[in-house]
């Protein structure tokens, strides 16, 4: 008969936590993103430092990879906790940009840190310090790939913009091409009441997305588009790393693939542009009120592939 601590492991952790992280997206639960966000982040740390069931000593490279892992999915964690959103950008995101905020930069070096950490984990089987273990064209190819694949998801094509008042937030999925006019009071009505305003889109609008409808535009504010560039090289250089040193059907390049596809979503949401999407003035205030928060699908896809990755990374990546 099996026993709690065998029923209570970091992959059933992970396998309740996440789906219900994605359920509370779906039903715009803020206190339940938030909880079931840092407990899933929480199950891959804890898998990091499972002690291996073999009675032999760890060679001296395997251990020093295992804490470089471990360290780099603290960092993680750290990560996740500080690109949880507000309540009330949560619920009512207005003005700004997510990206412009501290906290998000914060989480971003902290994942700079996360992919550096797996850098150094995946260096330590290099012998006698000697660079023997790496397949430099593996290395390189990936490398160049990984490159390729940022520009094609434009990451580094953007134009940068400067903070101002009126840009989009992506994650309100409303761009701001609004104008306001005051409306014309109707006659005999008294003028010198307070008047209203009543929002028009522009006559000018453009697409919101690239290549097929799939990649959208981003907005990326000015301060932001060297950090980017550098965690675009952290982050390939990671991958390619993976990819030296395990060859390329690892599941150590599997785990760091799925996690660099789920930062470029996570780019797509945090810094695209979303179409406008006009709300009637006969609207009723019931079917005004948010139901599920904008994007959680494909959010809840990225959710995926990144704690999917990541533990992948704590369960294989010193192997």
């Amino acid at each position: 008969m099996p026993t709690l601590s065998t029923l209570i492991t970091p992959l059933a952790l992970l396998s309740l936590s996440l789906p219900s992280l994605i359920l509370s997206e779906s039903r715009a639960i803020y206190l339940g993103s938030a909880i079931f966000k840092l407990t899933a982040s929480s199950a891959f740390v804890w898998r990091s430092l499972l002690s291996s069931p073999s009675s032999t000593p760890l060679d001296p490279s395997v251990l020093a990879a295992k804490w470089w892992i471990t360290f780099s999915l603290i960092s993680g964690l750290i990560g996740d906790f500080c690109l949880i959103p507000s309540k009330k950008s949560y619920y009512n995101p207005s003005g700004g940009h997510e990206g412009d905020s501290i906290w998000f930069k914060l989480g971003m070096l902290a994942f700079m840190i996360n992919h550096a950490g797996y850098i150094g984990a995946f260096l330590q089987f290099i012998k006698g310090g000697v660079m023997e273990n790496i397949d430099w064209k593996i290395f390189g190819g990936v490398f160049i790939v990984c490159i390729i694949l940022g520009d094609l998801c434009d990451l580094s094509n953007q134009k940068a913009f400067k903070k101002g008042p009126r840009h989009t937030r992506s994650d309100s999925g409303v761009t701001d091409l609004s104008i306001s006019i005051p409306s014309t009071p109707k006659s005999g009505s008294n003028n010198n009441s307070p008047t209203t305003s009543t929002p028009l889109l522009s006559s000018t609008t453009t697409s919101s997305t690239t290549i097929g409808g799939i990649i959208p535009k981003m907005a990326i504010p000015s301060d932001m588009k060297p950090l980017i560039i550098i965690y675009q090289l952290i982050i390939t250089t990671m991958v390619a790393s993976a990819a030296g040193t395990r060859g390329a059907l690892s599941e150590r390049l599997l785990g760091a693939f799925m996690f660099m596809v789920s930062d470029v979503m996570v780019a797509w949401d945090t810094f695209g542009i979303k179409p406008v999407t006009p709300v009637s003035a006969s609207t009723k205030a019931e079917e005004r009120v948010v139901k599920s928060r904008q994007g959680w699908k494909s959010r809840g896809f990225g959710w995926v592939l990144y704690f999917g990755g990541q533990y992948i990374l704590a369960a294989y990546g010193a192997k």
